[in-house]
């Protein structure tokens, strides 16, 4: 290790080490959730949601965020391996982007004026301010899984493509409002696109209504 860091300048040493500590909370993370829910790994909680031995919410935000933070722990191995690679003199290529980071990435450019300037990049999802005040949490995964909460004028909503039935929807992605009721959601969404378009597709309706039209 000693001759690894030898001719590594500090701030990259300093950026090698950042990583791997972030890897170890993020992995030490994703086991208290699994130690919260009782269950053995994400699929076990997926199906404890389905028949019911999880809560919907938040059993459905923790399997999310336990998937999320698996590929996050994965994306910042591919990001040591680069930057080890650098310092080794290895070609410079540019730094790899892979789940919520290229998630993030590729909607940037094109997010409604209103959250431009109020995006952050979480473990287990993507924060978005808006400037009208409304608070937004992604947690997406892939097209058809992935749990949009927001909060406008005091008021919880979610929107959300967890795999539980209610009476009167008869699709999957469904709207929970701040009274407790559960709707189908009234909007086009692109669920057989890429994730990046449901994400901007969600955002570019709260902007034209907070409360998708339900309020």
């Amino acid at each position: 290790m000693r001759a690894f860091f030898e001719n590594v300048d500090p701030r990259t040493a300093s950026a090698i080490s950042d990583v791997s500590r972030r890897m170890y909370d993020l992995r030490e993370r994703r086991k208290r959730l699994l130690e919260d829910t009782g269950c053995a790994d994400a699929d076990a909680m997926l199906a404890a949601v389905r028949d019911g031995a999880l809560p919907e919410h938040p059993g459905y935000d923790a399997w999310l965020a336990v998937r999320l933070i698996g590929d996050r722990e994965r994306a910042l191995q591919e990001t040591l391996q680069w930057r080890c690679l650098i310092a080794n003199g290895g070609k410079r290529l540019p730094p790899p982007r892979s789940g919520l980071a290229a998630l993030a990435y590729r909607i940037r450019s094109s997010l409604p004026s209103e959250f431009a300037g109020g995006m952050r990049l979480h473990p287990d999802g993507i924060s978005f301010s808006g400037e009208s005040g409304i608070q937004v949490l992604v947690r997406a995964l892939t097209p058809q899984a992935w749990s949009f909460e927001w909060h406008w004028a005091g008021e919880g909503w979610r929107l959300d493509t967890a795999p539980v039935a209610h009476p009167g929807v008869d699709n999957v992605a469904h709207v929970h409002r701040p009274d407790g009721s559960v709707v189908a959601h009234p909007i086009a969404l692109p669920l057989r696109g890429e994730t990046s378009a449901v994400v901007l597709a969600f955002l570019e309706a709260l902007v034209q209504s907070p409360t998708l039209g339900l309020g």
